[in-house]
């Protein structure tokens, strides 16, 4: 690997952890454990894509047991940040829903990051952002590629697919960031 390519992944990799930092200190300051932010977190981003999540697939998304995932629920609706809403078509289906304060919340705690990010993005050209996305969408499919191999049993850990060659299967809890919740 060449210099370049080393920072580029170190500048990766620490770009995650600090991201953590700020979504660890979020969490702390709002009373949340981990596993309650990274459920509030699936949450808005499938409420923002237009999909709201049902709790099998927060439970598949966050690779918790469904019992875990109704407790990470209950405490998140107890405490007023979700609500879950059945559906007129299907009242056996529930879906979980973001609710304004917690909008609010993560809104004045999260605003001047954004503000911060979009100083960044500023910098840039329309096609050299189309690049840095293009480069971190492939970043989080060989993540996500990577987490597949993992979870299959040891015999198909070496059947893997040669590099340069995706894996064709996508188990439920780690569906591509393209294809979340559908």
């Amino acid at each position: 690997m060449n210099a370049l390519r080393r920072q580029i992944v170190e500048a990766v990799r620490g770009m995650g952890l600090d991201g953590q930092q700020v979504a660890d200190a979020f969490a702390h300051k709002h009373g949340l454990n981990s596993t309650d932010m990274r459920a509030l977190t699936q949450i808005m981003e499938a409420e923002m894509r237009g999909v709201p999540l049902t709790a099998g697939r927060l439970s598949a998304l966050l690779g918790t047991s469904t019992g875990a995932t109704t407790a990470v629920i209950d405490r998140l609706e107890q405490i007023g940040h979700i609500h879950r809403a059945r559906s007129e078509a299907d009242r056996r289906k529930v879906t979980l829903h973001f609710e304004p304060l917690a909008r609010e919340l993560a809104g004045a705690y999260f605003g001047p990051l954004g503000a911060l990010t979009t100083e960044v993005m500023d910098r840039y050209t329309e096609a050299e952002l189309e690049t840095v996305h293009g480069f971190l969408t492939g970043m989080r499919q060989a993540y996500n590629t990577y987490l597949q191999r993992l979870e299959e049993p040891a015999g198909e850990q070496q059947a893997a697919a040669p590099a340069g060659k995706p894996q064709q299967r996508v188990p439920a809890a780690r569906a591509s960031p393209a294809t979340e919740n559908r």
